[in-house]
């Protein structure tokens, strides 16, 4: 498990369950017995499933036809399906509002590719907000961020790629990899930092400007 989707010290961390997960819950995080956890919409059966119980419940419902019965304490929170908001997004702006600033979106990087970038951008509205998430299931995860330096934990069978959110990145060094790199330059209209590989231990990642697109994926 990558450590970065461990909480930092003295956090708690809100855990958003996705109604779309490639594998299970549990291979995309290891649960603290602190951890906050919303349910979007369908997420709700896949969390039931494992043995999950959410603190909330909330979207509308259109994956699992009818708002669900809340097991132990849960909130059932239900909305029109005529919304701006991404069910997604709606638990993220709970898990805002109620103060937490370290998410975990478990899954929402498969099936349709509409709903994964819609995903990326609720990512990006997180860091608008000032907090750190990460979005994970078996197959992909990937974070965003606007920090200068960052350390990414090697994780074995995984592939690890940077895009530019912004315009473009520039000033990046990359440390520890197998395809090293200094002052290099990564815009939105080329993928020239897709598919590196880890060497021996975290690979560092350094940057002058702009805001970088970290995903990890399984190899074939």
């Amino acid at each position: 498990m990558n450590r970065e989707l461990r909480r930092a010290a003295g956090k708690r961390r809100c855990i958003i369950i996705t109604a779309r997960i490639e594998g299970a819950i549990s291979d995309a995080l290891r649960f603290q017995a602190d951890d906050f956890v919303i349910c979007a919409d369908g997420g709700c059966d896949r969390a039931a499933a494992e043995g999950i119980e959410p603190a909330v419940i909330l979207g509308d419902f259109d994956s699992i036809g009818a708002p669900p019965r809340a097991a132990s304490s849960a909130r059932v929170l239900g909305f029109p399906a005529e919304k701006d908001d991404t069910d997604t997004m709606l638990a993220l702006k709970y898990g805002l509002d109620a103060g937490f600033s370290d998410f975990v979106v478990v899954g929402g990087l498969s099936g349709r590719f509409d709903h994964s970038f819609a995903n990326l951008q609720t990512a990006a509205h997180c860091l608008n907000c000032g907090g750190s998430i990460w979005l994970a299931d078996a197959m992909n995860k990937a974070t965003m961020t606007d920090a200068g330096a960052f350390v990414l934990w090697p994780e074995e069978g995984f592939y690890f790629s940077l895009f530019s959110w912004t315009e473009s990145c520039d000033g990046i060094d990359i440390e520890n990899a197998k395809y090293g790199a200094q002052n290099l330059r990564l815009t939105q209209s080329f993928p020239l930092g897709v598919s590196n590989e880890f060497a021996d231990g975290p690979v560092t990642i350094r940057k002058r400007s702009g805001r970088l697109l970290i995903v990890l994926s399984r190899m074939d």
